[in-house]
């Protein structure tokens, strides 16, 4: 009896364990707007960055901040919050769909990573509300 109980315990530790690997790593989280606005918050060489219809934070509670502040101080790069993405992905931590030209789309609660890479050489990334997708982003 009491080895069952043990080994009850352990799973159900285990379980809440795993619980805690969350997707989303860095805590980004997208806030509702203007649903017709499309910002561009940051570049470099070979991105550009959007937020469409809201604002992008980065942490969680007193210490978020938007996205834009945070990449263009260099705190967070847009390549790792995509290879984040990408390993969310592929762990089957969140669901993604992938085109024919390469591009992919992220789908987290209450947003989406749009990562463009279109014949015509688009390499932008979008940060959408989930109601949008790559054929809003590609065809506005």
């Amino acid at each position: 009896m009491l080895k069952r109980l043990i080994v009850s315990l352990v799973l159900i530790l285990a379980l809440m364990l795993s619980a805690c690997s969350q997707p989303n790593k860095y805590g980004l989280s997208f806030t509702a707007g203007n649903k017709t606005s499309v910002d561009y918050i940051f570049y470099n060489d070979e991105r550009v960055v959007y937020v469409v219809g809201g604002i992008m934070t980065v942490g969680e509670g007193e210490s978020a901040e938007l996205l834009e502040i945070v990449l263009n101080r260099g705190e967070l790069t847009v390549d790792a919050i995509l290879e984040a993405a990408k390993g969310d992905a592929d762990n089957g931590d969140i669901e993604y769909e992938s085109y024919p030209d390469g591009s992919v789309e992220y789908h987290y609660d209450g947003f989406d990573i749009i990562k463009l890479n279109t014949h015509l050489g688009n390499r932008d990334v979008y940060f959408v509300p989930s109601s949008m997708s790559y054929y809003d982003v590609t065809n506005p």
